[in-house]
């Protein structure tokens, strides 16, 4: 379903009951909108949609228990949260050319002075076309992130608040072929989960939103240069 040009949307279903929803996708043509991290007190995927005039927001870093944002934040092009050097987390960012990107904190310095956004969080589901081996299963949870497809497609996911993945369910989903119900991505990465995940998208004729808490750190989008003013901390 196109919410707007450039803006896509469609569901997964995995065990092909069309009444048991998966997961909301939403693909971001980068060629048409920009992307950009909101940093803020705390707010909802339908509220920084509403105050930056975006079509799509979703929740990102994870935070500690004063609500403070743990691990990177780059909003317009400047570093506003400093990286967390942890060995599983990753980074999704778009350099100052476009190109999006999930990497590693270890590699974060060789990005850091030409990236345009970037927001730090849960660890990398699908690896160069392959499901990370190193996964561990814990829990069952509510879960959302972003996937950078075979084509290079930024396509964001998330479950219903009501719909629980292991880890390695959902990194499975990511990187299954998209003709076997999956994202087909070439590398994906979590976002912060379970009560957190915040995923709003709008169009003329379809409205979609996974209302979590409110958060520090959220991604949305805007069509090409009108990304707005955030408001700070």
């Amino acid at each position: 379903m196109i919410l707007q040009p450039g803006l896509e949307y469609r569901t997964i279903h995995c065990l092909g009951d069309e009444d048991d929803l998966d997961l909301h996708v939403v693909r971001v043509d980068l060629d048409r909108w920009d992307l950009d991290a909101a940093f803020v007190d705390r707010a909802t995927g339908r509220m920084i949609a509403r105050d930056n005039k975006a079509s799509f927001a979703m929740n990102a870093n994870f935070f500690d228990r004063a609500r403070n944002p743990i691990g990177v934040v780059v909003r317009t092009g400047s570093l506003v949260n400093a990286p967390n050097k942890s060995t599983w987390q990753s980074i999704f960012l778009v350099d100052d050319d476009g190109t999006p990107r999930v990497i590693m904190p270890s590699k974060w310095s060789k990005y850091k002075n030409h990236t345009q956004m970037a927001v730090q969080a849960g660890p990398r589901l699908v690896i160069a076309g392959h499901t990370n081996k190193s996964l561990k299963n814990n829990y069952t949870a509510a879960r959302g992130g972003v996937c950078i497809n075979r084509d290079g497609d930024v396509m964001f996911f998330a479950t219903p608040q009501d719909r629980k993945f292991h880890i390695t369910e959902i990194a499975r989903v990511a990187r299954r072929d998209e003709i076997d119900g999956g994202l087909a991505c070439r590398d994906a990465m979590l976002f912060d989960g379970g009560h957190s995940v915040n995923f709003f998208a709008s169009g003329e004729q379809k409205r979609i939103n996974v209302e979590g808490d409110p958060v520090p750190v959220l991604v949305y989008a805007t069509p090409h240069h009108e990304i707005a003013t955030t408001q700070t901390k």
